[in-house]
């Protein structure tokens, strides 16, 4: 079985001739990408499969159009069955669906709108990331998981769905800082790749916050700067939004090491950390009691 990619042809991917089912059609002309198994072997073709991926997508586009309930609830359907084909883009397209209904009458449903996008990132990662589609991986990205982890979920009640789209994160992230694959990459890929990276590393800072580790929350707000800006409007004011809350949570992390200069005792819980007793004298070190506290003050009555 293959895995659609995108809607773009590739060098790499077999890809079907869909003139002739357009022409009859009379739809847009839609070429889908499939990866076979063989990936080695470009010449094994998978016509059949590529035509019924070809075929479900148009048909659920052109339902979804019609904006009818009954012709929306079978466009899922039909997305569903590509998606079981391998086609990322149907998967993509369903967690769009379930997090923002195109039918006013149909409840958002995030859940099954995080599963969708799951399955999205797991079919794109099973390619070579040089093949990649960026603006479809852009599109689950920022506007899938990022929404579902920034406004929709909560973190106690949503927490294995959570983590699980961070892991799913992370493990995209690897495979796009390969030197071999950012050092090919046009200017147009470049601004969607740091686009990509910005909304993944943000998730990533706003999960450490919310689990109240700031320092980690720190260096993360601070790594989704360091990609810069890259032309790509809503991940461009996240990089703003990043900084301020660094600015924001600069205040709340300790600025000496959770160590008790006197006893030599090591605060390892968040909760031991913020009872350490900073010197008001040197404001460079710590303690864990007022006894200790006391005793090191004198060492600076001696000079």
């Amino acid at each position: 079985m293959g895995f659609e990619i995108s809607k773009e042809a590739s060098p790499y991917l077999l890809t079907v001739n869909d003139a002739q089912l357009s022409e009859k059609s009379n739809l847009p002309r839609l070429t889908t990408t499939l990866v076979c198994d063989d990936i080695d072997n470009p010449s094994i073709t998978l016509p059949l499969t590529s035509t019924k991926v070809q075929n479900l997508i148009q048909e659920a586009e052109r339902r979804l159009d019609a904006q009818d309930v009954k012709d929306y609830s079978q466009s899922i359907n039909l997305l569903q069955q590509a998606t079981i084909l391998g086609s990322a883009y149907a998967a993509a397209k369903l967690g769009s669906l379930y997090l923002n209904p195109l039918n006013t009458s149909t409840a958002p449903n995030y859940l099954s709108a995080a599963g969708y996008y799951s399955i999205a990132l797991k079919l794109i990662s099973m390619i070579p990331c040089k093949w990649w589609d960026l603006k479809l991986l852009l599109d689950i990205i920022s506007g899938g998981w990022y929404e579902l982890i920034c406004s929709r979920f909560d973190r106690r009640r949503d927490l294995y769905t959570w983590n699980h789209g961070i892991k799913l994160m992370k493990q995209i992230d690897k495979k796009l800082q390969d030197p071999d694959f950012t050092g090919v990459l046009s200017l147009k890929d470049n601004e969607k790749y740091r686009a990509i990276r910005i909304h993944m590393v943000y998730c990533y800072a706003l999960t450490a916050e919310v689990d109240n580790d700031y320092p980690l929350a720190l260096k993360l707000y601070q790594e989704t700067e360091r990609v810069g800006f890259c032309r790509v409007t809503l991940a461009d004011k996240l990089i703003k939004k990043a900084h301020t809350k660094y600015r924001l949570l600069e205040s709340r992390v300790p600025r000496v090491q959770p160590v008790c200069v006197q006893c030599g005792f090591v605060a390892k819980e968040l909760t031991e950390i913020w009872r350490l007793l900073v010197c008001s004298k040197c404001q460079t070190v710590a303690c864990c009691n007022r006894d200790c506290l006391a005793k090191h003050l004198k060492s600076h009555d001696k000079f």
